[in-house]
């Protein structure tokens, strides 16, 4: 899927981002649009750290592609909560006579679109057994009994998917299942936001220190995102609840409350920020 949305959208991504990049809030809503468009906040976050590595980007302007993209993996998130399972057979029929139609590479992308909403199809029903297994609800009790343990454990999942989506999709099907309470899913979805960044970290190493800067501020910010919020999980979680009674759409609503929220903090201070890394991390730097 994220092959034929990459040829879909990157011919003109480059002219797009600097368009939209002349200012912060514009550069913020670059990164939203085009992680919405790819569905992927982590081949966002990648791109960004390339595009200024090449120094078509500042450092400021990549940080705030990067709060951007945060906000727009939420949309998925959104749309995964919405039980989209049912979609998967007529996406596969149409994508299957799109490609073999002058429009092949659209009919890559809702083949792929369906293989992955009939995979967590697959998911909610290969979940909903283990409500009853000692050994799982015992697992997930023990992870989810300090928010600390539940965000590194979420962390270390999504560093290994290299997908939040994915992640939190689990997430939504656990917590529906009734397997984990509101609270507990919440700080697993602070910890899919930090896992996130892995890739971002793994691709910067190649990069210049610039790029280096980006994966480095993007870890920062989710980090220190997660370290403010949990002291305020159990008043979050009671807001959240109030959202709405369905358990999928609750987690969602969260992720994107949260990734919102911080993003629109973050937002101002990207200039200080690129200021403040800069200093951290002087050229030399072999921190990251």
């Amino acid at each position: 899927m994220q092959w034929g949305l990459v040829d879909l959208s990157s011919r003109r991504f480059q002219q797009v981002l600097n368009f939209l990049s002349a200012n912060p809030a514009r550069a913020s809503l670059a990164g939203l649009l085009t992680s919405a468009v790819t569905q992927s906040s982590t081949a966002v976050s990648v791109i960004t750290i390339g595009l200024v590595h090449s120094r078509l980007l500042h450092l400021s302007q990549g940080i705030a592609v990067i709060l951007g993209a945060n906000v727009g993996t939420s949309l998925t998130v959104q749309f995964l909560a919405a039980d989209p399972g049912r979609l998967a057979l007529p996406l596969l029929g149409a994508g299957a006579v799109l490609f073999c139609s002058p429009f092949k590479i659209l009919g890559r992308v809702l083949i792929g679109t369906s293989m992955i909403f009939f995979g967590l199809a697959l998911l909610n029903e290969a979940v909903t057994p283990l409500q009853h297994a000692r050994w799982f609800t015992g697992l997930l009790t023990s992870s989810c009994s300090s928010p600390l343990l539940a965000v590194a454990g979420a962390t270390l999942l999504t560093a290994f998917l290299h997908s939040s989506s994915v992640a939190t999709a689990i997430v939504i099907t656990i917590y529906a299942n009734g397997l984990i309470t509101l609270d507990a899913a919440i700080a697993l979805v602070l910890g899919n936001n930090i896992g996130t960044c892995f890739t971002g970290l793994i691709a910067s190493v190649s990069s210049s220190c610039a790029g280096r800067r980006v994966a480095a501020a993007h870890l920062l910010i989710n980090v220190v995102g997660a370290v403010l919020c949990l002291p305020l999980i159990h008043p979050f979680a009671l807001l959240v609840g109030a959202t709405t009674g369905d358990p999928a759409r609750q987690v969602a609503n969260a992720h994107t409350i949260y990734n919102v929220t911080a993003s629109l903090v973050a937002l101002p201070f990207c200039p200080s920020f690129a200021r403040l890394l800069a200093r951290l991390l002087p050229d030399r730097s072999i921190l990251f």
